[in-house]
């Protein structure tokens, strides 16, 4: 896989249109549509832009090398279930990112209701 093709996998696993994935780094989704086909280089401008905005491993991208993803948890204070999970996480498009969010909260105030009402018993 060239370095065209990694641009073309990497917007798919985020699942984003060439115009959604060119908006986050300022390009058009006609010139991204360009880098996949190969008919416009990719810039190392282009590269750093995109490895900053999707946490995109530069090595991956340019190279092949393993892993696609920067772990952005590797200095947190954290243990490795939670470290999963923000890794799953990030792979989550808005939309769903949202409903964790609401789950979360929900599963929060069921919680914190239960705990008010054990007070003292």
């Amino acid at each position: 896989m060239d370095i065209h093709e990694r641009l073309k996998y990497l917007r798919e696993q985020l699942s984003l249109t060439t115009r959604a994935f060119g908006a986050a780094i300022n390009m058009s989704g006609g010139a991204i549509t360009n880098m996949e086909k190969g008919t416009r280089n990719i810039t190392e401008r282009t590269i750093r832009d995109i490895c900053r905005e999707y946490n995109v491993n530069p090595d991956w991208f340019i190279n092949g090398n393993e892993p696609v993803f920067e772990d952005i948890t590797s200095e947190l204070d954290i243990d490795d279930d939670v470290r999963q999970l923000a890794k799953q996480y990030s792979l989550l498009n808005d939309t769903d990112r949202e409903l964790v969010r609401k789950m979360i909260n929900s599963l929060a105030e069921k919680i914190e209701k239960t705990d008010y009402r054990n007070i003292g018993k």
